[in-house]
């Protein structure tokens, strides 16, 4: 029995902590909290609050029953939770906006942005006031308890007890990487297709890649900042192919969590990226992947076109596999051009053809014909 135990306990260690200020910036180490297994709880019963905000499905591979524990902080009078932690735990991806003393929180763009010393945050570019404050102490922002519903709803199943914070495991397995095996042999089901109808099948005229820090003056304008409202036509007819060749002329350009404009700063994020090649012929994309995947036409995988933009959601033990969190540009022959932190750093083109690709597919949309 103590043999059995100990293999348990053992394979039930959870690292957690990291103190994360920049993309891509090595985490400091910090105390690590032993995760627990689950225990029946009660919603709304003494000090435990139950909160389920994520739906599992039916028929799914379950990923283990250890939670995630995050240790809270009582700061005049009111529990926090480290943000350090609870990035790490969820993989998301974090920076620190010093001028604007703003923590940018998100998948492969800030879906999240939360204004210390103040009630302010901005969820999927909208702003949403929280009722305790966001603090900095020395390297550490801290989240209030209080906020984590109206943040990360979408996000993670969690729930509050004896001064925890538990995170519940996902109940799907995920695939981490893209050049990673189906554990489950299941995507091949989940196979893409293309629309034998679509007229810009074929080939297309390559172009130069762009050399250097090459701008152009007239660049700014097709970028759109963050919660600027946009009107954006359902459909509309372009040169795909011609989009296409514009957009890989930036392969190799670098990738950066929560950039600003590239003109201004020579890098881009996943959906800053297609935001800016759509824009070039018109088409004003809003800036965020959340928000971008809410535009358009729905497309089956079964039938996809050149420049149908691809959604995906980015797989973690402790977070929902329903959220949209990357955003690329299908090109045809089964490859997509995407920016984004891996494999490779920058904009790069990837073969969709893989289980990673098929596993975390959540929708395709139609913005060009």
């Amino acid at each position: 029995m103590w043999k059995r135990l100990k293999v348990v306990a053992l394979g039930s260690m959870v690292v957690m902590m990291a103190t994360t200020t920049a993309c891509g910036s090595t985490p400091k180490s910090s105390k690590l909290s032993a995760p627990t297994p689950n225990s029946p709880t009660q919603s709304g019963t003494g000090n435990t609050l139950t909160q389920s905000l994520s739906q599992s499905g039916s028929n799914v591979i379950q990923s283990g029953n250890v939670d995630a524990v995050l240790p809270l902080k009582v700061i005049n009078n009111v529990n926090y939770v480290a943000a350090s932690e609870l990035i790490q735990t969820l993989k998301f991806q974090s920076d620190w906006d010093a001028a604007n003393q703003k923590l940018l929180i998100g998948d492969n763009d800030a879906n999240y942005e939360l204004t210390v010393n103040t009630t302010k945050a901005m969820k999927d570019g909208s702003d949403i006031q929280v009722s305790q404050p966001f603090i900095k102490e020395g390297d550490t922002t801290y989240v209030p308890v209080s906020a984590l519903s109206d943040l990360f709803q979408e996000d993670m199943s969690f729930e509050i007890s004896k001064n925890q914070l538990k995170i519940h495991p996902s109940p799907v397995a995920p695939i981490e990487s893209e050049d990673a095996a189906d554990p489950s042999g299941t995507t091949n089901e989940l196979g893409f297709g293309e629309d034998p109808q679509d007229p810009f099948k074929g080939a297309k005229k390559n172009e130069s890649p762009v050399s250097g820090n090459l701008l152009l003056e007239n660049e700014l304008q097709v970028w759109s900042p963050l919660g600027q409202d946009q009107v954006v036509p359902v459909l509309k007819n372009v040169d795909i192919n011609a989009m296409i060749n514009k957009g890989e002329q930036y392969l190799g350009v670098k990738y950066k969590f929560g950039t600003g404009p590239y003109p201004e700063t020579g890098k881009f994020d996943c959906s800053t990226f297609t935001q800016y090649v759509y824009g070039k012929y018109g088409i004003k994309l809003q800036r965020l992947a959340r928000q971008q995947a809410t535009q358009g036409t729905l497309v089956s995988r079964k039938t996809l076109r050149k420049g149908d933009l691809m959604f995906f959601y980015v797989p973690g033990r402790f977070k929902t596999n329903k959220t949209v969190g990357h955003v690329g540009i299908y090109i045809g022959n089964m490859q997509m051009l995407h920016a984004s932190p891996e494999p490779k750093n920058g904009v790069q083109i990837s073969n969709i053809d893989k289980a990673y690709w098929k596993a975390t597919f959540l929708r395709a949309k139609r913005i060009v014909y």
